[in-house]
């Protein structure tokens, strides 16, 4: 059901709920969901609930979301390796809602999957700006004093 929000303090299984329960039916909450469980940040680490909770998100035309799932098949993240024709998939969606990066991306992806090596070389490049994107990704929903509310 429900992320594992641990610190050992009510309040962050309470917060970890009440996000999950906005998840639901917002997908910007979904998104922060998502990159909250990637990243270990106020909950124990799951990539796989975190990827499910993105594309929750790009499923409902979040273009961040599509965007992050498209960056994220590309690379590959941690035991998955990439799948271009997945980050095709998702850069090809958030592109045509006019994100630039995605724009920019998407012949990367249509290259890599005819071109494992190029894929290689191309990851290998990116990495360098990989962290700035990961942990600089502003959250929409923050938590404060009466509960999680959208800035």
């Amino acid at each position: 059901c429900c992320p594992d929000f641990t610190d050992n303090r009510q309040n962050h299984v309470f917060r970890g709920h009440a996000l999950t329960q906005l998840a639901e039916n917002d997908p910007k909450a979904a998104y922060d969901l998502g990159m909250r469980l990637l990243r270990g940040d106020g909950v124990e680490r799951n990539s796989y609930q975190g990827l499910e909770w993105l594309r929750k998100a790009g499923d409902r035309g979040h273009v961040p979301a599509q965007a992050a799932l498209g960056k994220l098949y590309l690379m590959g993240l941690e035991e998955m390796g990439s799948d271009p024709a997945e980050a095709e998939a998702w850069l090809g969606r958030a592109a045509a809602r006019g994100d630039r990066e995605s724009q920019r991306l998407l012949p990367e992806a249509q290259a890599a999957k005819k071109d494992e090596q190029r894929l290689y070389r191309w990851r290998e490049a990116y990495r360098t700006s990989w962290g700035h994107w990961y942990y600089g990704a502003p959250y929409y929903w923050v938590w404060g004093h009466s509960g999680w509310y959208l800035r």
